[in-house]
């Protein structure tokens, strides 16, 4: 194969194959000039053999560079993409670091020294403030409003309570509800719905804020984000739902919801629900698969997080003795579920078959054990009548 420049594939109007030079980190792979090099590094850095660790600063700025929200766990947390409040708060969070670093060319490793040494909201600020103020984009001004993403300090009761009263009355009067209502009233009459309306207004004070669900609320599971495999794949369903409440009544929705039609409304509205693979498993009830609400379970970030009794007998942690054996299991079932092309349904026949030992051990690395064995033993199959 001939040699090319890793970063501009011969493309570059300068481009001479003869000035190719290799990596000397990795000695894998050629860059026809120190521009391309230091183009490509915020993504060769995590292939290549960096003379310094790599950091979150370097997470988000591979995030930057393909303009989607950091998914490495600790690089949301570091930059304050887990304290947004809403998905649209987190795409201007985005947004500010994307004018930082690509617009204004600060360094992630100069955005590294700003957070460890915990004047990151400070240098922000000034670097910003050294720009014209036509200049510094929309996202800035909203940062100044919403620091307590970076600084890490809670909402108070009254800006929850704000956001809470805003959220309700938007999908109140998208629903119908009267334009005078107050968030107070709009609570009372909706507490005097059906469950199915409840659920289906909560999910639309969600959708309209432009948010969707995450694990620890009910509507992860009924509305079908627990098929997503990825932030992705739920952002996107997020969004046909966004676009089908404008193509749908509020009872249309209900209804569907209710008799578990949803993806076949979705679907009806031309809306490309159709590459999400587990979804119409997950929609199409009326008995919703326990290992579904294991996923939920498992990332549930909330350590108290309440268990539902089908998962406690069905994927064994009945049979744990302590609360090391329950989380090495949880961490068994959370590696298997971040496995790439990870097979709910594959686990569900598993389960019932009462073969999930099996199963595990062949997917997951590491948990051929027979602590595993134990631990993954239910009652099944059961017995026939």
């Amino acid at each position: 194969m001939p040699r090319q420049c890793h970063s501009c594939h011969g493309y570059s109007d300068s481009y001479d194959e003869a000035n190719l030079k290799r990596c000397s980190g990795c000695q894998k792979v050629y860059y026809c000039s120190a521009s391309c090099q230091k183009n490509n590094w915020v993504y060769h850095i995590f292939d290549c053999k960096p003379r310094r660790p790599i950091n979150t600063a370097d997470y988000l700025a591979l995030a930057v560079r393909q303009n989607l929200l950091p998914q490495h766990p600790q690089t949301c947390e570091d930059y304050g993409f887990g304290r947004a409040f809403t998905a649209e708060d987190k795409s201007k969070l985005l947004g500010l670091y994307i004018g930082l670093i690509d617009v204004l060319k600060v360094s992630p490793k100069t955005i590294h020294s700003w957070r460890t040494n915990g004047v990151l909201v400070e240098e922000i600020k000034a670097t910003f403030y050294k720009v014209p103020e036509r200049c510094r984009g929309g996202y800035f001004p909203w940062f100044l409003q919403n620091e307590h993403v970076l600084r890490g300090i809670p909402l108070s009761e009254d800006q929850l309570r704000n956001h809470g009263d805003a959220m309700i009355l938007r999908a109140w009067r998208f629903t119908g509800g009267s334009e005078t209502d107050s968030a107070e009233d709009a609570r009372v009459a909706i507490s005097h719905k059906s469950d199915a309306e409840q659920q289906c207004h909560v999910f639309y004070q969600l959708l309209l804020s432009k948010w969707h669900p995450c694990p620890s609320m009910d509507q992860w599971v009924a509305f079908g984000f627990a098929a997503c495999e990825s932030e992705e794949e739920e952002m996107h369903l997020g969004g046909c739902y966004q676009e089908l409440i404008n193509k749908c009544t509020f009872t249309e929705f209900c209804d569907a919801f209710r008799t578990y039609r949803l993806f076949d409304l979705l679907k009806s509205k031309e809306l490309w629900v159709h590459t999400i693979q587990y979804l119409s498993d997950v929609l199409q009830g009326p008995m919703t698969k326990s290992v579904w609400t294991l996923k939920q379970y498992i990332f549930t970030e909330e350590e108290q997080a309440q268990m539902h009794p089908a998962v406690r007998v069905d994927y064994g942690f009945m049979n744990c003795r302590n609360d090391s054996e329950w989380r090495q299991l949880k961490r068994v079932y959370k590696a298997f579920f971040d496995t790439r092309d990870a097979n709910p349904i594959a686990l569900h026949e598993a389960a019932i078959k009462g073969k999930i030992y099996e199963f595990i051990s062949g997917v997951v690395k590491g948990a051929r054990n027979s602590k595993f064995q134990r631990l993954m033993k239910n009652l099944y199959p059961l017995p026939d009548v």
